[in-house]
């Protein structure tokens, strides 16, 4: 069955069989579907023949050897088991290995270690703070608005919960799709006296739609460039075509046209963003309310309000402009409300459905052709509007636009999504996509270098029920994942300069987080609590004194622990970023980011050498050693190469390091010295 046959289902009551949804034989007459390789359904693919039958553990294995041979060209080598470990671990969970978890893996000759090793990283809370940093960047992830004042939205550290969530327990993608478009929408209607209370988790996913973004509304202009930017992002980030270039006009490259933009704008015509209240000088909108899910959080977050509450009155009474309003901030936060949307209430107690219309440029106020709500014609083949399933009892003609939307992103038959996703995955395991264009596969977009493989894993997830720990767990222990990251065929070198064949594993820098993250594990200062309120680790020099607006402190300078939680709980705010993220690359987003940037700049060595996080950490480093190594010199030089490197230091790296502690005065420099010089290596900050 086509994509196109999903639409023909028969759903009743549906928009489809209402008078003011024609249906004639203009608008349902047949165009063919796009024939570009990303609009055509996966394909069943055979297992690749190839001549050496030893290399491959799997399937995948067969896709990219078969490549190879077919360029007569050798895989690299497989990497040694500690680098492999190193690997694994800061790609599954954002962390190296310790010494002793890679002693154990190194030691044990159990054809079946490295699976055990990828179970137990794929079931590690590490795991989701890991990867929901990747979908984050997706989604335009901020704890402030942006603009002039760029306001905090106070519960929108909610959805990063719910990201991480997914991601640890494997929720379905279809799932995941559905509630982040939808999620209000999805509980059926089985009552005319009301509808029913949609799952508070739901109501959190839906924060997806409202992360672009916001300035002070200025009437229909507003809401048209806010429901044209819900429809670009959920075209790019889940379909991966770039609908947002079809607003003003047909799109230059790709079979999209205008009409298609404001089709697919239309299932988002009746969303509904709560009133500001009164004295919202920034007017950017309430929160619904959403109680607390979590398994414990509730309790969890009534016993910090009391104690929140306890620390207001010591700070009344130590009059201290800055405390109290500290911690009335966190109170706000602590509320249970999402910075999420519904649908709109509709007739008798609002407005109708609107009218949708073709925009004539992308103005506003420039109405051109009306539309109803519909999908490409590129993927469909026809200009018929989607049936969208209204309650039976005709109540609410205003909802189940947004669940349609999803429904038809998330079947199975849809040739995009799958594929998408998995090219996702496949870029940050393997350092580029099967596609390189992640959140493009249209003309301008990279064509796949291995398109039948792309094929196979989406048709796999799918059949995998949309899991992705289970796609992960397929890349991970495959032999293409295991090659050493070595030149170690010329030939391979010259042929494919760039790697497109995967003939050997692709080196890459870690991303700023991991880097931090990693700093904080050597020091033995990581904070491991999961999940909650966004933290604020000091900034340097007077950055955080020069976030004060009108006097009011905009950052909430904290030196205890929670301070030292992962970087993904560290808050987002638009107009600043932590120093160190952003000397690596990790900025606040505004738009989807699909690949960050890969720098190189001195601005990096400098942080790295002599920057605050460092000079702070530095020293529990070197007690760390101290305490795990005893007084004596040698041993405090392998103790400090394992904690930071994972691994022995050569015989003349030993002797260098004990030469550097006979030079200097006093002799403990040395030691402090040693750890600055291990943190510096590429060796720290590259995945090999």
């Amino acid at each position: 069955m086509r994509i196109a046959g999903y639409l023909l289902v028969l759903l009743l009551p549906t928009v489809a069989g209402r008078a003011d949804s024609p249906v004639d034989s203009r608008t349902a007459s047949k165009v063919p579907v796009s024939s570009h390789w990303s609009y055509q359904s996966p394909l069943q693919q055979a297992v690749p023949q190839v001549h050496n039958s030893v290399w491959p553990t799997g399937v995948l294995d067969s896709f990219i050897l078969q490549r190879l041979e077919r360029h007569d060209l050798p895989p690299a080598e497989p990497a040694d088991r500690r680098t492999w470990l190193r690997r694994v671990y800061l790609d599954v969970i954002g962390l190296p290995p310790t010494s002793s978890q890679i002693d154990a893996f190194v030691n044990d000759p159990s054809p079946v270690a490295p699976q055990r090793v990828v179970d137990r990283l794929l079931a590690h809370p590490g795991y989701g703070e890991r990867w929901a940093r990747f979908w984050l960047d997706l989604a335009r992830y901020s704890d402030t608005v942006g603009y002039e004042g760029d306001p905090e939205v106070y519960f929108a550290w909610r959805y990063r919960d719910y990201v991480i969530d997914a991601f640890n327990l494997d929720k379905p993608f279809n799932l995941f799709i559905t509630q982040q478009l939808a999620g209000d929408e999805m509980p059926d209607v089985l009552s005319p006296a009301r509808l029913p209370i949609p799952d508070p988790e739901g109501i959190v996913a839906t924060t997806f739609l409202r992360l672009a973004p916001f300035t002070e509304p200025r009437g229909d202009k507003t809401r048209h460039e806010m429901l044209s930017e819900m429809t670009s992002t959920v075209g790019s980030v889940f379909l991966g075509i770039t609908l947002g270039c079809a607003q003003c006009h047909d799109h230059k490259y790709d079979e999209i046209s205008t009409k298609d933009f404001y089709r697919m704008k239309a299932f988002f015509a009746t969303v509904a963003l709560p009133a500001p209240l009164p004295d919202d000088i920034y007017q950017i909108g309430q929160s619904l309310p959403a109680p607390f899910y979590r398994h414990g959080q509730e309790q969890r977050i009534r016993g910090l309000k009391k104690k929140i509450h306890r620390e207001i009155e010591v700070a009344e009474k130590s009059k201290n402009e800055a405390r109290v309003k500290t911690l009335k901030n966190v109170l706000l936060r602590l509320r249970p409300m999402a910075y999420a949307l519904t649908h709109s209430l509709g007739p008798p107690f609002g407005p109708g459905v609107p009218a949708s219309h073709v925009m004539v440029r992308g103005e506003y106020d420039n109405l051109g052709e009306r539309v109803w709500p519909g999908f490409p014609v590129a993927l469909t083949g026809h200009q018929l509007p989607a049936e969208i399933r209204l309650d039976p009892y005709g109540r609410w003609p205003t909802r189940g636009r947004r669940l349609a939307l999803a429904k038809w992103i998330a079947d199975p038959d849809n040739p995009l999504a799958a594929r998408v996703l998995v090219n996702r995955l496949w870029q940050h395991h393997f350092g580029r996509g099967i596609a390189a264009t992640p959140s493009d596969f249209g003309n301008l977009g990279s064509e796949p270098t291995h398109p039948e493989l792309l094929d196979w894993l989406a048709r796999r997830f799918v059949e995998k029920r949309w899991s992705i720990k289970s796609l992960q767990r397929l890349m991970l222990v495959s032999t293409t994942y295991r090659q050493t990251s070595r030149r170690t065929h010329a030939k391979a070198q010259e042929a494919d300069t760039e790697n497109h064949l995967l003939w050997k594993f692709r080196r890459r820098r870690l991303e700023g987080e991991a880097i931090r993250d990693s700093i904080l594990h050597v020091s033995g200062r990581l904070n491991r609590d999961l999940g909650g309120l966004p933290v604020f680790p000091p900034l340097p020099d007077d950055l955080a004194e020069r976030q004060k607006v009108m006097g009011e402190i905009r950052w909430e300078t904290s030196t205890g622990p929670e301070s030292r939680k992962r970087s993904i709980y560290i808050f987002q705010r638009r107009s600043l970023n932590m120093p160190l993220l952003d000397a690596f690359d990790a900025q606040v987003v505004s738009d989807s980011c699909a690949q960050r940037r890969n720098s190189v700049t001195a601005l990096q060595s400098l942080s790295m050498y002599n920057g605050p996080l460092v000079n702070t950490e530095l020293p529990y480093l070197v007690e760390r050693v101290r305490a795990e190594a005893g007084s004596g010199g040698a041993e405090q030089v392998q103790c400090a190469f394992r904690l930071v490197l994972g691994r022995s230091p050569t015989s003349s790296e030993q002797d260098q390091a004990l030469d550097l502690f006979a030079a200097s005065q006093p002799r403990s420099a040395g030691l402090a010295g040693l750890c600055r010089v291990l943190l510096n290596t590429n060796e720290f900050i590259y995945v090999d």
